[in-house]
Parts: structure tokens; C-alpha cells; sequence
């Protein structure tokens, strides 16, 4: 019987996609921050639940031949990597198995047609956005990310993931808090002014928006922070109101403080216009890798009618206008919606139209008023995956063709065997690592609507 606090020599046999390495005791899973497959360690048990629990890693026994010299000092520290100190090509190994496991644990299918997964060549750094809480010390305050599972803070200095224009941001911002004496927030006493400092970065035209999140209308000495940022790079700033309790990011107030409010990026050959609030992906060199294994799951002849049921700014189906006859793109945010047609616009694309509401309810809604069914279906939610509404709607209204892309295997898995049981068999599986030096994995899938 495993107890809290008890110290166990284990043998990791593989890891999850949170970055935990996964041993086993009798017929008891242990979950071990900072294991990875192959290490034999020491570890302190620190949570029990019935069948399964959670133990910090005291000592490595026996390194993994995988293991690797990390490159960051904090890399222990900080929460947002896992694994610097793990070779690539096996974190590579490591998603692939990731998935397939998800697939047959909670999807039901223990053989998919899964294609290698798609790496990248240079790893690092990779993400064109960051979001850095600003959280108070008992020294005043610091600018940084997360501990794992925690609300303390890693100072940043260096982050080899990120844009290398990130980092100078947020010394500006502290040298400008520290110079003004500018609090940050405390979200238990909800008092203070400084939230996150969110900074996105073109790849294609190396613009910088940076986004500071404030629980107030504006940042003390504003114009004095906005000629700073500017003289370091900041091609547009926006300062958003956040005046809610808790810790979500962004408030619903946006106010452009200088630049146009936007930043362009380029996959492929389409361009994007990117505001404050609009999702886009973090890593824009696999995203084109992503949106050209999507395309080619689709099948598009030039005749298809084609919707996006998470369309974002544009996304995939400005992708695939130029193979479709008509697209459809459907997203909850209204920014994002009116960024995708001013995308649209802007690259010349006439046959593409965009609705704002939630897919479970549009979608649905569109289906059952005799509208006519579109031939395929591109699905991109959020890390929680579909909502039942839509891939029950999607099913009766037997789409032929669904492109579903998932930052989550789980959830996707979940609803892979939803849309199986519903009629529809699963053709391809492609990982693509768009989150090199973290557990995490994006995957596409294309599934046909089984002939009857």
C-alpha cells in the first residue's frame, strides 16, 4: 500500500502529455514531476488517491539516455517547459506515443492510421506570444511565469522558447513599475494596478503588439512606458481593462495606446491581421506544416462548400478558400470575427463569409433550418474539445468529410470515438509538434462519413 510522504525507487516507463513521468507500483500509478521515460529514480510520494498518485522527484538513480544538459537556468523552476533537459528527437518519440495511447485508452482504437509525427528542425525558440503574469513580492512585485501547479513566480531573464524579442519587454516594464512605484495586482486582496504583460511577435514582419493588462484605466506615466516600449520595438500597444476578480488574463476593455491596434503575420501565402483578443497559433512554422496536413485531409476539388466551426481569424479556412467553393467560418469571439473578414479582404478572398456565436449553437441552429449540409467540416475548439451539440449535429446531418484539430488528445480522443460511434470512420492521424520542450502536442485528424 503506497502512503503519502513514503520515498519509493522507481523506473519511469513513459510520460503524459503534462510532462509527468509515469512509474508503477503493484498495480498503483505514480506521477513524477521532471521524470522522463528511462530514468530510474527517488521519489517522495506526495498525493494518494485510490488507484493512482503524485511524487516529487528527490534523486535520479540512473539518468535516461535521453537526458540532455538543459540550456535554461530555470528550467526546474519555471512551469512553461518540461523537458529542455530531454533530447528532441525523443521528445518526438514521446508525443507520438502520447497520442496513440490516448487514442486506444479513451478513444476505443488501438491501431490508427498515424503518420509520423512532424518536428521541427530548429526547436527553440519557437512561440510569437507570451503572457507573463505580474504578481506582488514581499520586495515589490516580479514579472515572470508560474511555478508548476502554483501561483509563485519565476523571474524571467532569459526564456529560450520565446521570440528573442519578448524578454527586453519585460525589463522596461519593471525598470518603469520600480521608477513610479506602480503596484501590481493581488488577486486575493484585489488591489493594485499591473495584471500580465501579453507580447505577440510577427515572424513575417517582426511587428510587436504588447498588451498590458491592468486593474485600472490605464498605466501610471503612460506616455513615459508607451515611448519606451516603442524605442525597444512595440509597433502597436494596447492597454486592456481588467477589473475582475480572480485571475483571468484579459478584461473585455480594450484601448489602442498607440499603432494600429494589430499586428500581420504570413502562413503560407496568407496573410493574417492579428488584434488583442483573437486566438492564433503560437508557433507559425509548424502551423503552416499543421493547415497544409488539414488541406490535404480535406480532399478539396474546387467544389466543395467547406465550414470552420472555430474560425478564429481566419485560420484554416482561408486556407482552403482557394480549393473550396464556398467557406463558411464560425467563431464565438466578435474581434476574431471581424479580424477574419478584414483577413479575407485583404488577401483577395470573395468567397468566404463569417458568423459570430458559439459552433454547439450556430452550427446546429444552421443545420436544422434546411440550409444546405456543408461538405466538410473543419473543427478546431479549445483545449476542452467539442461540445456534444455540435458533433451530434454534425453526424445526423451526415457531413461527408471532418478535419478535426486538437491541441489535446484526450478531449480528442473523446470525441474521435463520439463521431466513430455516430458513422464515421478515422482515415489519418498527424502530430505535428507545435510545442517543442513541453508535453504537449497538436494533432489533425481526418475522419469520412462511412457509406451506407
Amino acid at each position: 500500500m503506497v502512503k503519502k510522504n513514503q520515498l519509493l525507487t522507481i523506473e519511469i516507463e513513459n510520460v503524459t502529455a503534462k510532462g509527468f513521468g509515469v512509474s508503477r507500483v503493484d498495480d498503483f500509478v505514480l506521477f513524477t514531476e521532471g521524470a522522463i521515460t528511462g530514468d530510474k529514480i527517488l521519489a517522495r510520494v506526495i498525493k494518494v488517491k485510490t488507484r493512482y498518485g503524485y511524487g516529487k522527484l528527490e534523486k535520479i538513480l540512473r539518468p535516461s539516455p535521453h537526458r540532455i544538459k538543459s540550456p535554461c537556468p530555470v528550467s526546474a523552476k519555471c512551469g512553461g517547459c518540461q523537458w529542455q533537459d530531454c533530447d528532441y528527437q525523443a521528445q518526438l518519440g514521446f508525443k507520438q506515443a502520447i497520442v496513440a495511447d490516448n487514442l486506444a485508452r479513451i478513444g476505443g482504437i488501438a491501431n490508427p492510421p498515424m503518420s509520423e509525427i512532424i518536428g521541427m528542425d530548429v526547436p527553440q525558440p519557437y512561440r510569437n506570444k507570451a503572457v507573463f503574469p505580474v504578481v506582488p513580492t514581499p520586495g515589490g512585485f516580479e514579472i515572470g511565469m508560474y511555478m508548476p501547479r502554483s501561483h509563485r513566480i519565476v523571474p524571467v531573464e532569459h526564456c529560450a522558447i520565446q521570440h528573442p524579442a519578448h524578454v527586453p519587454v519585460l525589463a522596461a516594464l519593471r525598470q518603469h513599475m520600480t521608477a513610479y512605484d506602480i503596484p501590481a495586482y493581488d488577486e486575493t486582496l484585489h488591489k493594485g494596478i499591473m495584471r500580465y504583460v501579453i507580447v505577440r511577435t510577427s515572424l513575417a514582419t517582426g511587428e510587436i503588439m504588447v498588451v498590458l493588462t491592468v486593474n485600472a484605466n490605464g498605466v501610471p506615466q503612460e506616455e513615459e512606458l508607451l515611448e519606451t516600449l516603442t524605442g525597444i520595438g512595440a509597433t502597436t500597444i494596447v492597454i486592456n481593462r481588467n477589473r475582475e476578480k480572480g485571475n483571468t488574463i484579459m478584461g473585455s476593455g480594450f484601448r489602442v495606446a498607440t499603432g494600429p491596434g494589430f499586428i500581420r503575420e504570413r502562413i503560407g501565402q496568407i496573410w493574417y491581421q492579428l488584434s488583442a483578443p483573437s486566438f492564433f497559433q503560437v508557433n507559425p512554422v509548424q502551423t503552416a506544416k499543421l493547415y497544409d496536413a488539414a488541406i490535404q485531409m480535406a480532399g478539396l476539388t474546387g467544389h466543395e462548400t467547406v465550414m470552420d466551426a472555430h474560425v478564429g481569424v481566419g485560420g484554416v479556412a482561408l486556407q482552403a478558400a482557394g480549393s473550396a467553393r464556398a467557406v463558411i467560418g464560425v467563431d464565438i469571439v466578435e474581434e476574431a470575427i471581424r479580424d477574419a473578414e478584414v483577413n479575407a479582404a485583404i488577401n483577395g478572398i470573395t468567397n468566404a463569409k463569417f458568423v459570430c456565436g458559439a459552433a454547439e449553437e450556430v452550427i446546429p441552429e444552421m443545420l436544422a433550418s434546411g440550409a444546405a449540409v456543408p461538405d466538410v467540416v473543419f473543427l478546431d475548439p479549445p483545449r476542452k474539445g467539442c461540445e456534444n451539440a455540435l458533433l451530434d449535429a454534425l453526424t445526423q446531418a451526415k457531413v461527408k468529410t471532418i478535419v478535426y484539430i486538437s491541441c489535446d488528445p484526450a478531449t480528442l480522443a473523446r470525441d474521435v470515438k463520439r463521431l466513430v460511434a455516430g458513422g464515421y470512420e478515422l482515415e489519418a492521424v498527424q502530430p505535428v509538434d507545435m510545442f517543442p520542450m513541453t508535453g504537449k502536442v497538436e494533432v489533425v485528424m481526418g475522419l469520412r462519413a462511412c457509406l451506407t
